[in-house]
This record gives structure tokens, C-alpha cells and sequence, in this order.
């Protein structure tokens, strides 16, 4: 059974350890993984300014992520969405429903201002909004195949009542 991965990316803070899971999860021979940029713009009295990253940046990543996966023999669609500032994780949502993601797969390189939450504010809403799976990978997570991970037979105990 085929399935879609929706790669959230971001441009400044990129976590090449979430293509890599991404990677690994996509499995099946139908399976696609759509890779999305958000670019963020600001509207104000000096016009509309981009705000997430520097002109260019992000197509560059997302090019980059595409031929690497490209590469390794999965099939991959690459495409940057445009939103208003503070609403980049409602757009995330949006392109997982259009696509029907199976999984969401964010990267997380830094800590949010909030005490305790290894991630940013976008991640955070990710998570409290989604209606499917979320994935997020921290960077410099440990590269064990995904694989590895989920055969855990032989390290569960029997169930007591």
C-alpha cells in the first residue's frame, strides 16, 4: 500500500536528520515524499517583505533535498507555499491534507523560549493542530535505521495483570 511522507523544511534551520528518517520510512516501491517549504511574509507599510529566510535559500535546500532523494531512487516532489507570518503550521496541515500524508516528518534544531520544549513555536502547533501523525526529528538524532528502531520483540516484557 502506497503512502505520501510530508517533509516540512526549513530553510534557516535545517535538520538534514529528518530527510534521512523520511528516507528510511519511505519504504514501498509507491511511496512518495513531498518535500514543503513554508516562506513567511510580513505585510506592512513598506510592502510585503519575506521574513523566513534570505531570497533564494529555501529553493536551494529544497532542490538539494529533492535530488538526494531523487538519487537514492524514491519518488519525490519538491514545492514552497507562501503564508502569513504565524501561519506556517496551519499551511503545513493544509499540504498534508491535500496530499494525504501518512506521517508529517519536522525537523527540530533548537529550543523554543519556553521552558522544557526541545522545539520551536511552529513544531508546537504542528502538533496540538494535526489530525495524522507527527514525526519530529532533533538534530544530531543518532542515525539508527528506522528499522532497528521498531523491532523492539525482543526487548518487551509480557504484559502482567
Amino acid at each position: 500500500m502506497a503512502k505520501n511522507i510530508l517533509l516540512a523544511v526549513d530553510a534557516l534551520h535545517y535538520a538534514p536528520e529528518a530527510t534521512e528518517l523520511a528516507r528510511e520510512l519511505c519504504t514501498g516501491p509507491q511511496d512518495r515524499i513531498y518535500v514543503l517549504h513554508v516562506h513567511e511574509f510580513a505585510v506592512g507599510r513598506f510592502g510585503r517583505l519575506l521574513v523566513d529566510c534570505p531570497d533564494g535559500e529555501a529553493e536551494r535546500l529544497i532542490t538539494t533535498i529533492r535530488g538526494s532523494l531523487e538519487e537514492a531512487g524514491l519518488d519525490v516532489s519538491a514545492e514552497i507555499r507562501e503564508t502569513h507570518v504565524g501561519y506556517i503550521a496551519r499551511t503545513i496541515l493544509e499540504a498534508a491534507d491535500q496530499h494525504d500524508a501518512a506521517i508529517i516528518v519536522l525537523g527540530s534544531t533548537r529550543r523554543t523560549d519556553l521552558p522544557h520544549l526541545p522545539f520551536g513555536s511552529v513544531t508546537h502547533k504542528v502538533l496540538h493542530l494535526a489530525k495524522r501523525p507527527v514525526l519530529v526529528v532533533p538534530k544530531h538524532a543518532a542515525t539508527v535505521p528506522v528499522t532497528d528502531q521498531l523491532d523492539t520483540t525482543d526487548q518487551l516484557a509480557p504484559a502482567t495483570t
